[in-house]
């Protein structure tokens, strides 16, 4: 048994992100960009929106766009806020310290450029937070596992 106090007074960390709500129609069949949280941070394996942390002294329009590219090589304009999300949890990180987390996701409606090839896309960013990009069809997304933001999403992705 540990003589170590379970008491101990979390470490208070907030995050702000970036996230673009990108959809397109094939045969019909609407569809929603999503990334895949890699293995290597939190969240593993859940799927959100392209996105992430916005930069010390970057606008939050440009952090989309740049995060936008980074996971899914696709260039993007700004179109509009949709909705902010936020996430308050207090537990362990992955360095097992204990977190008073709060995460604050900015959702954009974000439109390709003209020219950008939909259908060839990859994670730009070396050593990123994403493994994976693909399109995924708006009746088939439930059946992930999503994040707070790419659940937030949902119903602007259908409208």
């Amino acid at each position: 048994m540990s003589t170590q106090s379970t008491n101990a007074t979390p470490v208070v960390r907030q995050r702000i992100g970036a996230y673009g709500v990108l959809t397109r129609e094939i045969d019909g069949r609407r569809e929603l960009l999503l990334t895949r949280i890699s293995p290597t941070d939190y969240g593993a394996g859940m799927w959100t929106l392209p996105g992430g942390g916005i930069d010390h002294g970057e606008h939050p329009d440009d952090a989309v766009v740049r995060e936008v590219y980074e996971e899914t090589s696709l260039s993007v304009r700004v179109r509009s806020v949709v909705t902010v999300t936020s996430l308050h949890v207090i537990g362990k990180n992955r360095a097992g310290v204990l977190e008073d987390f709060q995460g604050v996701g900015i959702i954009y409606l974000v439109d390709a450029d003209s020219d950008a090839d939909l259908d060839s896309l990859r994670v730009v960013e070396e050593n990123s937070s994403t493994d994976l990009v693909e399109w995924v069809p708006l009746d088939l997304v439930t059946e992930r596992e999503l994040t707070n933001v790419a659940r937030a999403a949902l119903t602007v992705a259908a409208a």
